[in-house]
């Protein structure tokens, strides 16, 4: 049963809009479809251009969400920036997307079978998330992927799923072939703790990937010289550790194969999470932990409010773009 399709037209309507307020900075692209679903629907999985093309090409910044279908308000943070910096009556218009000064990709629903099927997973029972076939040196039973079936929690599925390829597709598409760029990319998660998370690589071993020294001078630049005070940063494994994370397999396949044929790059490929805490107002409402989607997302009378709340962070995020590899090494 299709039960969140109603949910999926709506978001699917809002991302139409927001190609309409950006006009002609703004374009819509299919990178592929869904699994196919028991009702034998398969859904689009589109991309959001915008920008000038030769920002996108040289100094990409990316956005994802949705890569987990219950964890519906990372898709609403998304959309909600995506009007915030469009509309030229808005505070946070961003002039630097029209100036060509960056550009930025978004993928704003991954996964948009399990959007339509109020799953978790994709329509296959696959958790993309532990999807990668990265295998990680120690993880936690179950929660941290299991191969037995898809009829538990957290499967891994046998191979790259569809959303999975698409995803790498928009990856190795924008980011891999920029030769002298910052190229941060942020996917948005929701439903782990109560407070929020940055993470950077890696979810499968507690040893420090190459780029730790950059990423944590992003890290108090964000924190210290933007106010980002409310987040955590800080690498995934510090917190819990995954098979099947699809950021080590992007970031481990650009360090291993991208950069080494590309000796002279000043570019670095740059994933980060964040991990929206949504479980800090179960004490206010209790009730949520009877909701399917209850500890994924904010309790109802706090949704506006936390789904705004991320605009200057994402702002500034993106206007990483513009500064170059020797800023911070």
């Amino acid at each position: 049963m299709l039960r969140g399709l109603r949910r999926l037209n709506r978001y699917e309507k809002r991302i139409l809009d927001i190609v309409k307020i950006g006009g002609k900075l703004v374009r819509l692209q299919q990178f592929g479809f869904s699994r196919k679903s028991e009702e034998g629907f398969r859904f689009p999985i589109h991309a959001l251009e915008i920008g000038t093309e030769k920002a996108i090409k040289q100094r990409p910044v990316g956005i994802v969400a949705g890569v987990h279908g219950l964890e519906t308000v990372g898709i609403r943070i998304l959309l909600d920036f995506l009007e915030y910096i469009l509309h030229k009556k808005s505070d946070g218009y961003l002039e630097e997307l029209a100036k060509g000064k960056v550009g930025l990709v978004v993928i704003p629903i991954v996964n948009p079978g399990g959007v339509a099927k109020k799953f978790r997973s994709n329509p296959a029972g696959v958790d993309l998330m532990r999807n990668s076939g990265v295998e990680a040196e120690s993880a936690p039973l179950l929660f941290g992927g299991q191969k037995w079936t898809s009829k538990l929690p957290y499967f891994r599925g046998n191979s790259l799923e569809p959303e999975s390829r698409a995803l790498y597709r928009f990856i190795h598409q924008y980011f891999y072939p920029a030769k002298n760029a910052i190229m941060p990319v942020l996917d948005l998660h929701s439903g782990f703790g109560t407070i929020d998370h940055v993470w950077w690589p890696y979810a499968g071993t507690k040893s420090p990937c190459v780029d730790t020294p950059i990423y944590e001078k992003i890290a108090e630049f964000l924190a210290k010289g933007k106010k980002h005070t409310r987040f955590k940063f800080g690498p995934q494994s510090e917190t819990y550790t995954t098979h099947g994370d699809l950021w080590d397999l992007f970031y481990d396949h650009y360090i291993e194969k991208v950069l080494p044929e590309n000796p002279k790059s000043n570019s670095r490929f740059l994933p980060l999470t964040l991990e929206v805490g949504t479980w800090s107002d179960i004490k206010d409402n209790p009730s949520k932990l009877f909701r399917k989607r209850g500890i994924f997302n904010p309790a109802r009378e706090n949704k506006f409010e936390t789904i705004t709340t991320y605009r200057d962070f994402l702002r500034d995020f993106v206007l990483l773009g513009q500064s170059n590899l020797k800023d911070w090494t």
